[in-house]
């Protein structure tokens, strides 16, 4: 079945202007043209459009999304998986929210005492439950990176994520020392450091120099990487990510 832009607004939720806004940039045109100069979508562009709203509720900014199913190896099922693995770790984490605040509600009622570790129970539970999963690190990545086909990814055993969630940590611990002394991250001593950081990267994907400044910005933008790298330190997430274009512009043009 074909839908007008109106009609389609009208499905969505997404605003006519939006849905020409889409079209101006290029990440969804419609399906064809009508004599009556009329613009429609069918399936095909419906489920481009589902694809564009899940990343914006993920927190990707239009150009990130662009860039992501602009990919000749992007496959959609891959991401709706990565979609629903992301949705779920939510809704678990909004569960146990909700319960610490009813125990919050009870202890300030003095219903119930509250215990000193259930006070911030849920707070963390993305990272902690991704740990447990073996892949911390590239909780963020994954959203991204697993949206693409890769077989060599898929086959990774759970060992080798531990293995570079533990190097990473200890990466990201220099960086803060880095920041610490006072370094600039274009110094040489960062640089080594961003050096390795990319190695890391590339046993995961090809990080190309697109693609390691695309993955820069997401440092800087992307609320699951901030998550992760501001326990370390909170100027972190900045630090890295202009090393990180840095390096692209030196090591991988």
């Amino acid at each position: 079945m074909a839908y007008t832009v109106k009609k389609l607004s009208e499905l969505s939720g997404v605003t006519i202007r939006t849905l020409h806004f889409y079209e101006e940039i290029g990440l969804l045109k419609p399906a064809y043209h009508g004599s009556n100069g009329y613009r429609y979508y069918e399936e095909k562009e419906l489920l481009q459009l589902q694809q564009i709203l899940f990343f914006k509720e993920l927190g990707f900014s239009l150009k990130q999304i662009h860039k992501v199913l602009g990919r000749d190896d992007f496959d959609q099922l891959s991401a709706l998986y990565s979609h629903r693995k992301s949705l779920n770790c939510e809704w678990e984490k909004i569960g146990l929210l909700l319960k610490t605040i009813d125990k919050t509600i009870q202890h300030l009622q003095g219903k119930k005492r509250m215990k000193d570790n259930e006070i911030f129970n849920g707070f963390s539970i993305g990272i902690v439950k991704l740990a447990k999963e073996g892949e911390p690190y590239f909780a963020a990545e994954a959203i991204v990176l697993k949206s693409v086909k890769n077989p060599t990814v898929e086959k990774r055993e759970k060992t080798f994520y531990e293995n570079i969630t533990k190097a990473s940590h200890s990466l990201f611990k220099e960086l803060v020392q880095c920041i610490e002394k006072g370094l600039e991250p274009a110094s040489d001593e960062v640089q080594l450091i961003i050096k390795r950081h990319h190695a890391f990267t590339e046993q995961i994907h090809n990080a190309t120099q697109e693609v390691y400044r695309a993955l820069a910005q997401l440092y800087q933008e992307h609320p699951e990487f901030r998550k992760q790298l501001d326990p370390f330190h909170s100027e972190l997430a900045t630090f890295m990510a202009e090393a990180m274009k840095v390096f692209a512009e030196r090591q991988l043009s």
